[in-house]
């Protein structure tokens, strides 16, 4: 076999060492390795400072922020649910609920668990048909992460089944957002306790500053008008909460742990809504206030002004275009026109210039008036309400008919000061102290007002007019109600009171007893001759005519609607624009021999009161005398 024939080997010739130079090398290489050592060093000090850091590191996370890091831990997987604490109730004399808590449907966002606002906010606005502000669940979940991002923000109240239903179909695209169960003030009457009960609403962020007790949490609801803002301490219970685990979607799957919340304490009150209702009904679509008190005890019986709002849209969450609605009203729906509104009492005021002109002996009720139909003073003339005038007229007749002329003698004869004094004494033009939040105070004006107030003097022509309630005087229907009782009782003025007993959520049931205001020294001959000339308004042929009960016999004044000269014509006030029409009063009580309630109607722009508010006090009464309704409150 032929093999391949070797490579030759080719020997290279070693490079020639000059003498003495690899002893150099070993020489240098020496000199290099404490350069190497140093490195070497650094390096490892390096490691091990990094090695200590991390271990360090490690001590920080696992032992010393063990709590903290395991809450985090926790928090991914659990969700604090606040269980809101129920309103406690607000009951009518009879114990029926005019305002009570229900279970609602609420949209609750958890800050923690949103992953696109935008496009979750513009998912809920076109699947459930509601307007959903971004800005405003923004400025929410800025607030609340302040506190807990893992709390959860009401964003809608009292959602429909059918909202529900489509909110959970699109859960998996709402990641951020659930629906839960909470207790949402309800109000069953609706707009007829509207401006006594008042309404609730989220608490502002001043309130929350304000909480002392720590009952207040964000998104908790507070008393915010009304008997719901005065007993809100009260009312308001304590929330409770419900530690659950949710999955990855922020569904609930398992509850770790829950503590009940406890409902607010219970609120009695004088109202009744049967009367309520029936000052509602009979005041119609028209503006005004219907008080009806008891006058022995102060009791406020019914309490109604219109027009009037529905609590219920508030306690929901009332939405833009429903407030614009209610601001621009020019009846001015969100004002408690019983408490509030503040008008001229045309003739209502002439039993107070009667007992005036008696207590002060300046008249004698037998003396008699011409009217003519007319009153001059001086080159002034003013017009009585009966064109023709009523002829001869004493005090008793003056007042069944309402003759403008022997009352623009009176009010000449008496002055603004000694009328001033009796008709405040009797609780006009002074603040009655009821416990509603709001009261303004009337106008009874004096000389002593026209010198401070006006810097000019008093005139003889404003006594004139003041005899028929006109001019610079201005009250309010729960100030003449009052004024009234206090003639129905000879001279005891009540303070009126809505809340006849509470009972809080901690603690003893207290009762609140009537409270005397003062005791006014009016001789009784003179309060009787008042009343008889009053009943005589309803049933002897006077202006109070419609106001007449079978059986019973009432005593009250009308406020009659005032006429305009146009050009020399009298013209009525029915026949004017609604607007500058005169308002109608009639205030009543009965029985006149031992009166049980006291009534007031007040129509606004209503025109003569005989014909417009006398018929509401008489719906008033007859629901009042057909159950007795004093005395029988539930205790």
């Amino acid at each position: 076999m032929d093999r391949a024939p070797r490579r030759p080997c080719v020997h290279r010739p070693l490079e020639p060492v000059a003498p003495g130079e690899g002893m150099t090398r070993r020489i240098r290489k020496r000199e290099q390795d404490p350069d190497i050592h140093r490195r070497a060093r650094i390096l490892l000090y390096v490691a091990f400072g990094a090695f200590v850091l991390l271990l360090g590191r490690l001590y920080w996370l696992q032992v010393a922020r063990f709590d903290q890091y395991r809450e985090l831990s926790e928090n991914n997987r659990l969700r604090l649910r606040t269980i809101r604490a129920p309103r406690g109730l607000i009951l009518d004399r009879k114990g029926r609920a005019i305002a009570e808590t229900q279970g609602s449907f609420d949209l609750v966002c958890s800050p923690v668990d949103v992953k696109d606002l935008a496009g979750e906010i513009r998912l809920l606005s076109e699947i459930v048909e509601f307007d959903v502000d971004e800005e405003e669940i923004r400025e929410k979940i800025r607030k609340a992460t302040k506190v807990n991002p893992f709390s959860g923000i009401t964003v809608a109240r009292d959602l429909r089944y059918e909202q529900v239903s489509v909110i959970e179909f699109n859960r998996e695209n709402l990641p951020g957002f659930s629906v839960l169960v909470e207790a949402k003030r309800s109000y069953p009457f609706g707009e007829a306790f509207a401006h006594v009960l008042g309404y609730v609403g989220e608490a502002s962020q001043e309130e929350l500053d304000e909480s002392e007790d720590g009952r207040l949490a964000m998104g908790d609801q507070v008393g915010k008008y009304g008997l719901e803002r005065l007993m809100d301490n009260v009312l308001r219970g304590v929330n409770g909460g419900r530690k659950v685990e949710v999955d990855a979607a922020g569904r609930d799957r398992r509850m770790v742990e829950e503590v009940a919340s406890r409902t607010g304490g219970t609120v009695y009150t004088t109202l009744d809504a049967d009367l309520q209702k029936a000052a509602q009904e009979s005041l119609g679509d028209r503006a005004g206030a219907v008080i009806a008190l008891a006058p022995k005890t102060g009791e406020v019986l019914a309490f109604y002004s219109a027009p009037a709002f529905d609590p219920n849209a508030f306690a929901r969450g009332i939405r833009k275009a429903e407030w614009q609605a209610l601001s621009a009203d020019t009846r001015k729906p969100m004002q408690n026109k019983g408490l509030q509104g503040t008008y001229a009492p045309g003739s209502t005021v002439k039993p107070f210039l009667a007992m005036a002109a008696l207590e002060e002996k300046m008249q004698d009720k037998a003396r008699t008036v011409t009217c003519p139909g007319s009153f001059r003073l001086g080159n002034r003339v003013f017009r009585c309400w009966k064109e023709k005038g009523h002829g001869a007229v004493d005090m008793y007749r003056a007042l069944v008919q309402s003759c403008d002329v022997y009352f623009y003698t009176l009010g000449l004869k008496l002055g603004p000061d000694r009328l001033a004094k009796l008709e405040k004494d009797a609780g006009l033009g002074t603040i009655t102290g009821i416990d509603l939040p709001g009261e303004r105070k009337g106008l009874v004006p004096d000389s002593e007002w026209k010198r401070t107030v006006m810097k000019d003097r008093w005139y003889e022509y404003e006594s004139v007019i003041l005899g028929i309630g006109q001019g610079a005087v201005h009250l309010t229907p729960l100030e003449m109600v009052v004024g009234y009782s206090s003639i129905a009782t000879g001279g005891e003025v009540m303070r009126p009171r809505v809340v006849s007993r509470v009972a809080p959520m901690d603690g003893k049931p207290v009762d609140r007893a009537p409270a005397l205001a003062r005791k006014l020294p009016w001789n009784a001959e003179n309060v009787e001759f008042v009343r008889k000339a009053l009943a005589g308004v309803v049933n002897d042929y006077g202006t109070g005519g419609g106001a007449k009960l079978p059986g019973i016999v009432v005593g009250g004044k009308t406020g009659t609607a005032q006429v305009a000269a146009v050009k020399g014509k009298m013209i009525k006030s029915e026949n004017l624009p609604y607007q500058i029409r005169d308002h109608a009063w009639f205030v009543a009580f009965a029985p006149v021999s031992d009166p049980e309630i006291c009534v007031v109607a007040m129509v606004e722009h209503g025109g003569h009161g005989g014909s417009a508010a006398a018929p509401i006090v008489k719906a008033v009464m007859q629901e009042f005398f057909r159950t007795r309704l004093v005395g029988k409150e539930v205790r």
